[in-house]
């Protein structure tokens, strides 16, 4: 079994954080992409991983502490050393919040995973 494998809900966590304190509409336009393929990321209903080129432009315009190589691995990209990423100093100082999900325990990480599904569930319920 892969270790790194695409994980929607994780990748739709750190696009939220990314976007900051943008709208959906206005993060969308400035990473380059249709609004529709935002939404479908942030809200998890893509099925299928988004290519490297789309990861690219959105880590380019993230905020906070999310970078490639969050977003790439919650795509479940195995990132190769021609990528760019951030500087190691960087990634010592501060995890990310996918880095705190991953150092969690299993029974947690379950935990987790259905508070998740829960605030999706809200937030569909918010846009209808």
């Amino acid at each position: 079994m892969a270790e790194n494998k695409w994980n929607k809900k994780i990748f739709a966590m750190l696009l939220a954080e990314a976007k900051g304190v943008r709208s959906w509409r206005q993060f969308a336009a400035d990473c380059d992409i249709s609004y529709v393929q935002m939404r479908k990321l942030a809200l998890a209903t893509q099925e299928n991983p988004p290519r490297p080129k789309l990861i690219r432009k959105v880590a380019s315009q993230a905020f906070g502490e999310i970078d490639l190589e969050d977003l790439m691995f919650a795509a479940g990209i195995n990132v190769g050393d021609n990528m760019t990423l951030r500087d190691e100093s960087e990634s010592a100082s501060v995890p990310t919040p996918y880095d705190k999900y991953r150092s969690l325990p299993p029974k947690e990480r379950k935990i987790a995973d259905k508070f998740i599904d829960f605030l999706l569930a809200e937030s569909k319920k918010g846009s209808e």
